[in-house]
């Protein structure tokens, strides 16, 4: 095995064919043949017998075979045996950096695992996702035909059940003004001073952030804002490609020659292979593949897994300098509960935001609305980009490749395995997001259409994996967390904005002979929906002073995106009611992850 410098820059390659074309050495740098290199794969088959039972059951089988399945590809892919050196260069001390890329072994996987299946789509279009489509199906249509049963119980119960959605939004507006206060009084936090008293443990960290088909400049300007950490000395950088990516090659080498001095521990490049068995192509299965292979070339030693932090991120992220040092303080103030807590800090989507439509401006400010007043203060999941400990991806297995939201099935598979609810903990920093955009606003609008639709459909997804695993945990625990997921994605976010619609619709045209009283209510709780939508604008109006952005947003154009805030939710409801019902005729066959557009960014 060669012994590489703590500083290095480490590149996984999933084709070496762009690169110099050297022979394969093993641990004792002798070749390998490649009746060698078969015998070193080789792995019993194992048989899974489903039999025909309950459908609870039969659901548990799969998804169990799918993660031993999942188990054996990935003991495969942490085999540090073949590595082939592909140039050497000396830095300041004269001292040698080794570029490393790895053998494929997307064909041995291929070839010696011949029991592995494709994930089949038609099997499982009855899955446990149908709740959602019955909850919409009894609440939305509800106002339609009360009124031809009882006008006086009509008049009396829909106000009523609008009266429960509007103090959703009242709780989740209160609680979100007080997390931006909170944002607002750290502004000026000195962290790093804070992280040193609170422990002489140095935590580490890895940063991966996961790319496809984004412009280099737009992946370089986001990993420039890890660079500018003020513990940046403590942070490995794993960049993670795909790879159909496009001049993935010339890409790293860009990358490469742009932060290999700028301070980071060490750089590793990896390339997700392509077709790996019972995976579908996303930021799942790039994180998982990724993760494991920088962990492995990292050579951690098992008693400091608790001392790690990793942090996934998009290609469109933009940290504050002060990031790694409020996560560390925040986890080293919390006792390190490195099995009990992920981090999450709070996402603001102002990355030229003043200088898209209503449609996209007005889902980024209620976005992150929710965040801070549903999100993270009910421990519902964290998104996009968060943290946790290198002992709590461990124990958990990773990253589930076959599944595309990977913030919410680390959730709940990391509950399954640490038998808990896990907590989210709020970093007091705010992190710049890119929001859904196009070149012009009706791609922006298509784009905006796409993404809510894959939102949906990853949610509902997990929530079947959620549910045949719950038995595995505690009752409490998995069903207060299960009714509080349903409650935000069923019916706060879908079955909410349809109700309103079909609650107005009925009381306008079929109830008679309302009460003024009632009349008066209706549209008192539509005034105070309209407060906790102006929360959202108002928050807007100084988190990116703390983002340092300039926005351009004249006064009469701003009231305008607020008066279309409740027909862009509205839009957004149609969206989900669309996506559950394509979800549960087509099944996992719609379960795909579709890459975000970035080029307007």
């Amino acid at each position: 095995m060669i012994k590489i410098r703590t500083k290095k820059l480490v590149r996984f390659l999933s084709d070496p064919s762009g690169y110099k074309n050297k022979p394969m050495t093993g641990t004792n740098n002798n070749k390998i043949t490649e009746d060698q290199l078969n015998e070193n794969f080789q792995i019993p088959i194992k048989h899974n017998y489903l039999t025909r039972r309950i459908f609870s059951r039969q659901s548990s089988q799969k998804i169990n075979h799918l993660e031993q399945e999942s188990q054996c590809i990935s003991e495969i892919l942490q085999k540090p045996q073949f590595t082939h050196v592909t140039s050497v260069c000396k830095d300041e001390s004269n001292q040698q950096d080794i570029v490393i890329s790895s053998k494929s072994l997307h064909t041995v996987i291929e070839t010696d695992l011949t029991f592995h299946r494709d994930i089949k789509a038609g099997s499982q279009r009855f899955r446990w996702n149908i709740l959602f489509n019955i909850l919409v199906w009894l609440i939305v249509p509800f106002p339609l035909w009360i009124p031809f049963i009882s006008n006086k119980l009509a008049y009396l119960i829909i106000p009523s059940i609008q009266c429960l959605f509007v103090f959703m939004w009242i709780i989740i507006a209160i609680l979100a003004m007080k997390n931006a206060l909170i944002l607002y009084l750290n502004r000026y936090r000195d962290f790093l001073k804070d992280v040193d008293k609170s422990s002489s443990k140095h935590i580490r960290h890895i940063v991966a952030i996961i790319c496809y088909k984004e412009p280099v400049d737009l992946i370089a300007r986001s990993i420039q804002t890890i660079a500018d950490q003020t513990e940046v000395h403590r942070i490995t950088m794993v960049i993670s490609f795909e790879e159909r990516t496009p001049n993935k090659e010339e890409k790293c080498e860009f990358l490469e020659k742009k932060f290999i001095q700028c301070g980071f521990e060490r750089i590793i490049f990896t390339i997700h292979p392509y077709g790996l068995p019972n995976e579908i192509p996303g930021k799942c299965s790039n994180s998982n593949y990724g993760l494991r292979m920088a962990v492995q070339q990292m050579a951690i030693n098992d008693n400091d897994t608790d001392n790690i932090l990793i942090t996934t991120c998009d290609a469109d992220s933009k940290f504050s300098p002060e990031y790694i040092s409020a996560l560390a303080y925040k986890y080293l103030k919390e006792k390190q509960p490195a099995l009990s807590t992920v981090y999450q800090s709070p996402l603001f989507y102002n990355w030229k935001l003043d200088g898209l439509s209503f449609v996209s401006r007005v889902t980024g400010l209620l976005r992150s609305l929710l965040m801070l007043g549903a999100l993270i203060p009910f421990n519902i999941n964290t998104m996009s980009i968060f943290s946790y400990s290198l002992s709590l991806a461990q124990k958990g297995n990773y990253i589930h490749p076959a599944y595309q939201m990977d913030d919410i099935i680390c959730l709940i598979r990391w509950m399954g395995v640490t038998k808990q609810r896990l907590r989210i903990s709020m970093i007091p920093v705010p992190v710049l997001s890119g929001p859904t955009n196009g070149e012009t606003i009706e791609k922006e609008i298509i784009e905006w259409t796409r993404q809510a639709r894959r939102w949906t459909i990853g949610a509902i997804e997990v929530f079947h994996y959620f549910i045949v695993k719950a038995k595995g945990m505690p009752s409490f625990a998995a069903c207060c967390w299960g009714i509080c997921f349903i409650i935000y994605y069923g019916i706060l976010l879908c079955t909410g904005g349809l109700y309103g619609l079909t609650s107005m619709l009925s009381m306008f045209l079929l109830v008679k002979d309302v009460p003024f009283i009632i009349t008066y209510i209706m549209y008192g709780m539509l005034a105070v929906q309209m407060l906790t939508f102006l929360v959202a604008f108002i928050i807007d109006g100084f988190i990116p002073k703390l983002l340092n952005i300039e926005e351009y947003i004249c006064l009469p154009r701003n009231f305008f995106h607020f008066l279309t805030t409740p027909f862009v939710l509205l839009a957004y409801s149609f969206v989900e009611f669309y996506a559950l019902h394509e979800i549960l005729i087509f099944g996992k066959k719609v379960c795909k992850h579709g890459a975000s557009a970035k080029m307007a960014l």
